[in-house]
C-alpha cells in the first residue's frame, strides 16, 4: 500500500464517524438529513435517480460531493440543494 493510500484510508476512517453524526442532524423539522443520498435528492426534486446523477455530472453548480472507493458515491447538501432549486428550476425536469 502506498503512502497516499495509507493517508486516504486514515482520513476516511477519521471522517466516517463525523459523517454519520452529520447525517443524523436535522434542522427546521425537515424530514431529510443535511447530507442527502442520490435517492433522497431525487425524491425532493421529483426526478429519477438517473437524472440526479446526470445533474451531478453535467449541471454547473449542482451542490454535490463524491466519495471515491470501490464504487463512487454522490452526496448532496440538502440546504445547498434547496438554494440551487430556487435558481435552476428550468433544469429540474
Amino acid at each position: 500500500m502506498s503512502i497516499e493510500d495509507t493517508i486516504r484510508q486514515a482520513v476516511k476512517e477519521a471522517i466516517e464517524p463525523l459523517e454519520r453524526r452529520f447525517d443524523e442532524l436535522q434542522v427546521h423539522n425537515d424530514p431529510y438529513p443535511r447530507r442527502l443520498t442520490v435517492k433522497e435528492a431525487a425524491e425532493i426534486l421529483r426526478v429519477s435517480e438517473t437524472r440526479v446523477r446526470e445533474m451531478a455530472n453535467h449541471a454547473e453548480g449542482f451542490p454535490h460531493t463524491r466519495e471515491e472507493g470501490r464504487k463512487t458515491r454522490i452526496f448532496i447538501s440538502r440546504d445547498k440543494l434547496y438554494q440551487w432549486m430556487e435558481n435552476n428550476a428550468d433544469l429540474i425536469s
